[in-house]
């Protein structure tokens, strides 16, 4: 019998609340008893998908929730009465409530919408208009607070409540004032990589951590987004990392065949399938041997070469103490860590082992803490049924006594929530995907690069070949051989010059990897570049 593991906790001294999969439980936190659940609720108050984002009231009275059907829901804690459900336009990356009135939602497209707790009758009726500075429609009338040029992974507000901060996949750091989200007050760069997790101690509000896909944890004055230190993190972390994810390859397509034919005009592209199905034959090309079953495997369930470790950032967190401790995890990591927050001492990351990959944790007020298992998943990166003892436990405590995590008896509520469980499928695992981050936050540009360059020395590709019959024996079109050709002279050049100024690499391989073909805009980039 295959079960769902908990993504969400909000601990509370009265009710706490958690999360699995779509459903939604209300519990005593003294007593560990089922108050209210949306697993015995009609169909239609169950969400369509797995609950992805969810954030708690300040007052803790209220609970907003969506995910990849794209609903925000409002919920009442004390009898899980559902208040409002609104379409979003894009789907969520992150929610969080702001003065326990207004609900932001961060999407994939990089803006914020402020929503009302409480929606007006007539928001409905502003039907799918669109903000002149936003980059889609809003079809439930959200207030626009500010936009990135990427997708947004996570955001907070401070402790005043008068500046968000914001982070993207493309390394950025913002703060910004609110809701004027338009002033900026601050950047925050020096990450190389993305940026997922942000977190202001409350024993230092002046201080911001940032982490992601760096090896280190990064500590700034946000105010003036000056860095002030560095924690390496990574070397501490690696031995910990039990889900791995799938080496990602981007299948190298003619940006042609990405374009409709449209009605009218004569049909240059409609026979793109039929170029394809005839490499694939005649040619015997990498489309035969790819795996087929790859496209739906999930992170972790790859053999070790087909996979590859990815460091993601999953939360940060800090503990009040008199030294106080910052604590983190990682995606895919089957331990806790911390280290003390004294700029006086060398840092030394410590570690609490769990045996099985975490999802999430959250932190008591006393500093005790409360983890979120992936207890059912196998050594193969699979599924197993329910087992015995410890090992079965999707919930763990651990007390904080002086500088150390120590086990003790579970309280009510930990006992609670790993018997009464709540049954799922294997399709409903699947679905879940609790390692998404593994590929969504990585842009592996260079792996590109290094991919689509390899294809060329495989096809035999140099400055001497020639299609006079519009074609060669591995089924390129003379068009196509041209372009190859291209690509190659300037990956050549660019080789030629990165001796010189290593510090263009990592914008050149997004200028000639990422983005749509175009030779003119290829070679006016690459002479602007080198110009400066």
């Amino acid at each position: 019998m295959f079960r769902y593991p908990y993504t969400h906790l909000f601990w509370q001294s009265k009710h706490s609340i958690v999360i699995a999969g779509p459903h939604i439980q209300v519990l005593d936190t003294n007593t560990g008893d089922v108050l209210h659940s949306t697993a015995r609720c009609e169909e239609d108050q169950i969400a369509s998908s797995p609950i992805r984002c969810a954030a708690l009231s300040d007052c803790g009275k209220y609970l907003a929730t969506s995910g990849d059907d794209k609903k925000l829901n409002t919920w009442q804690v004390d009898d899980l009465k559902h208040l409002s459900s609104r379409v979003l336009p894009k789907k969520p990356t992150y929610i969080n409530f702001a003065d326990n009135k207004d609900i932001l939602v961060a999407d994939k497209f990089g803006d914020i919408f402020r929503y009302q707790l409480h929606p007006n009758s007539n928001e409905s009726s502003t039907g799918y208009a669109r903000d002149a500075l936003s980059s889609h429609e809003n079809p439930s009338g959200g207030e626009l607070i500010l936009g990135h040029a990427s997708l947004l992974t996570t955001f907070l507000l401070t402790a005043d409540g008068r500046y968000i901060v914001t982070a993207d996949r493309d390394e950025h750091i913002r703060v910004s004032w609110f809701p004027q989200g338009y002033t900026i007050e601050s950047y925050c760069l020096g990450h190389q990589k993305y940026v997922s997790a942000l977190h202001i101690p409350s024993f230092s509000p002046g201080t911001l951590i940032s982490g992601g896909g760096d090896s280190v944890l990064k500590l700034w004055d946000w105010m003036s987004g000056k860095l002030l230190r560095n924690i390496d993190v990574l070397s501490a972390v690696q031995p910990f990392i039990a889900v791995k994810a799938p080496k990602k390859r981007r299948e190298w397509k003619n940006e042609d065949e990405d374009i409709e034919p449209i009605e009218g005009e004569k049909g240059r592209r409609k026979n793109k399938g039929k170029r394809k199905e005839k490499r694939s034959v005649d040619g015997g090309d990498a489309e035969e041997s790819q795996d087929p079953t790859m496209s739906e495997r999930q992170p972790g369930e790859v053999s070790t070469e087909e996979s590859e470790v990815v460091f993601v950032v999953h939360r940060i967190a800090s503990i009040p103490s008199l030294v106080p401790r910052i604590v983190f995890s990682a995606v895919g990591a089957t331990a806790i860590f911390w280290f003390s927050m004294d700029s006086n001492s060398e840092t030394c990351i410590r570690h609490e082992p769990f045996y099985k990959p975490i999802i999430d944790f959250t932190l008591e007020d006393d500093g005790s803490i409360w983890v979120l298992l992936d207890a059912d998943r196998s050594s193969q990166g699979g599924w197993s049924s329910k087992g015995e003892g410890d090992e079965s436990n999707l919930v763990e405590v651990r007390r904080c006594i002086l500088d150390n995590f120590t086990t003790s008896h579970p309280p009510p509520l930990a006992l609670a929530l790993n018997s009464c469980t709540l049954p799922a499928t294997q399709t409903d695992l699947k679905v879940l995907d609790l390692y998404s981050d593994l590929l969504v936050f990585p842009k592996h540009l260079e792996a590109v690069a290094e991919d689509r360059i390899q294809d060329l020395s495989e096809i035999g590709v140099d400055d001497t070949v020639t299609a006079d019959d519009g074609s060669n024996d591995g089924g390129i079109t003379k068009r196509e051989l041209g372009r190859l050709k291209h690509k190659q002279a300037l990956w050549r050049l660019r080789e030629a010059w990165m001796g010189h100024k290593p510090q263009l690499r990592a914008r050149w391989s997004y200028e000639f990897v990422s983005q749509p073909y175009n030779q003119s805009v290829h070679f006016q980039t690459f002479a602007q570049m080198f110009a400066h």
